[in-house]
């Protein structure tokens, strides 16, 4: 307490009649530091059995306060702290294709599933937790993991197959577009992230997109007027039009921050925008048209809440889907445009929207945060039916069609249900896995449907209604 001491002595000495002003912020600031090297020297030499003067850590502070001693240590906080955001810097970044093509030198795998559960063809378990919607190409099914791995595995038997190296969360769907796989990686604090092309008889990588961004949504591929075009967002980097046979860039947009997939209608490409975290209070979400060929602004008009997923286009209208997902929100719904961008009608309801909607009979079929599985016709306006999957943590997945009347969604907790479309009836339910969550969509095949989730569990289930 030597520091605090010497202050009150300085002031007891002052004679009488002299008034001081003391501005705390300049002496206060010396005295807690005087008063911390005090006792962190006193301890320091009591563990030595050594007994310090009471100028001691006087003198240890008017070393410490020497210009080269006070440069040396801002030198290598400074040193420090660039490590630390060069480390966060490189973590967030790509892995070199180097070392992909290194690890991926023999991507073949073997691990064969149980086939004696009831209620399942097959059950299979893999290493990592598997995020992103699934696809089956012929009789083999394509899985991204978040660890950064797409997995291959037989269809009819559930055997893994095949293990590709990407290092990175594939966090999209996956894509199958002319006999080539494409799937972006990465999520909200990546950057420099890429879409990457995978030929599916070779099983190997053949060509890959840079972005300055994350490519965390849905690529989009489409061929118009004799032209392929693939269309992704990449965050903060705006979107992207590449041409999917040389993977080079036919067009770039820029223009707020896009987490969703865009969608094509009539020779036009529709995507929202969502303002991130550390950009609320300076942009604004908007819904965008843009010319398919050349990426040129049509028309942008703000939203009244983020997009974060991809719209649905009706007959007569663009509807966005919206929600806040990086804030705590209890309102979402969409807003809907005619094709010359003037507002039409907008839904709203207590809770964000989340994953895919359908368009089923020319209704919206979509589901909210909480799991909450609404049916919406734009028409009269009115929510038709709900039903209450809800679960204690937010729901990303959407409903599959089973049928022509019969869908099936599971949430995030992996409770399923299978329901009528028209009435929405749940005709059952199940559970996928205790204490295992489910993100990615389901995956319906003629004979039953698909599960993966995010401890890397995967069930093949017989179709049951």
């Amino acid at each position: 307490m030597s520091g605090l001491m010497e202050i009150l002595a300085q002031l007891n000495s002052i004679p009488e009649g002299i008034h001081v002003g003391i501005i705390p912020t300049v002496l206060l600031p010396f005295a807690i530091l005087s008063t911390g090297i005090s006792v962190v020297a006193t301890f320091i030499a009591g563990l030595f059995g050594v007994k310090l003067r009471a100028e001691g850590p006087k003198k240890l502070l008017e070393v410490l306060l020497k210009p080269k001693i006070l440069i040396t240590a801002l030198i290598f906080n400074a040193l420090i702290y660039g490590g630390m955001q060069g480390w966060q810097y490189i973590k967030h970044g790509p892995v070199p294709a180097f070392y992909q093509n290194l690890r991926n030198r023999n991507s073949i795998a073997t691990n064969s599933a149980k086939s004696d559960i009831p209620g399942l063809h097959w059950q299979q378990n893999v290493e990592e937790g598997l995020f992103a919607d699934g696809i089956i190409i012929g009789n083999e099914l394509y899985a991204g993991s978040k660890e950064g791995s797409l997995y291959v595995f037989n269809l009819k038997s559930g055997a893994l197959t095949h293990r590709i190296y990407i290092g990175k969360f594939i966090a999209p769907a996956l894509t199958h577009f002319k006999g080539h796989l494409y799937f972006g990686e990465g999520l909200h604090h990546s950057h420099h992230m890429g879409i990457y092309k995978f030929d599916l008889k070779t099983k190997k990588i053949v060509g890959k997109f840079k972005t300055k961004g994350h490519t965390e949504a849905q690529v989009i591929a489409t061929t118009f007027k004799g032209e392929d075009y693939l269309f992704f967002s990449a965050g903060g980097d705006g979107l992207y039009a590449v041409d999917p046979k040389t993977m080079t860039k036919r067009w770039h947009y820029l223009n707020g921050h896009m987490d969703s997939h865009p969608i094509i209608q009539d020779g036009a490409i529709y995507i929202g925008t969502g303002t991130p975290l550390e950009d609320m209070g300076k942009t604004r979400p908007l819904g965008i048209k843009l010319d398919l060929t050349t990426g040129k602004e049509l028309w942008a008009q703000e939203l009244p809440l983020s997009s974060w997923f991809g719209p649905i286009a009706l007959p007569e209208a663009v509807c966005f889907p919206l929600g806040e997902i990086h804030i705590k929100s209890s309102l979402g719904g969409y807003q809907c445009f005619n094709f010359a961008g003037e507002r039409t009608k907008n839904i709203f309801v207590d809770s964000p929207v989340m994953g895919k909607q359908k368009l089923v009979n020319g209704k919206i079929l979509f589901n909210d945060f909480k799991g909450t599985v609404h049916y919406w016709d734009y028409q009269s306006e009115a929510v038709l039916w709900e039903i209450d999957n809800s679960s204690t943590k937010y729901s990303f997945s959407s409903s599959q069609k089973v049928d022509e009347k019969h869908y099936l969604f599971f949430n995030r907790t992996g409770d399923g249900v299978i329901f009528d479309i028209e009435e929405g009836k749940v005709l059952s339910k199940m559970n996928f896995n205790k204490d295992e969550s489910v993100f990615a969509d389901p995956i319906v095949h003629k004979d039953g449907f698909i599960i993966l989730g995010l401890k890397g569990t995967l069930k093949n289930y017989k179709k049951k209604i």
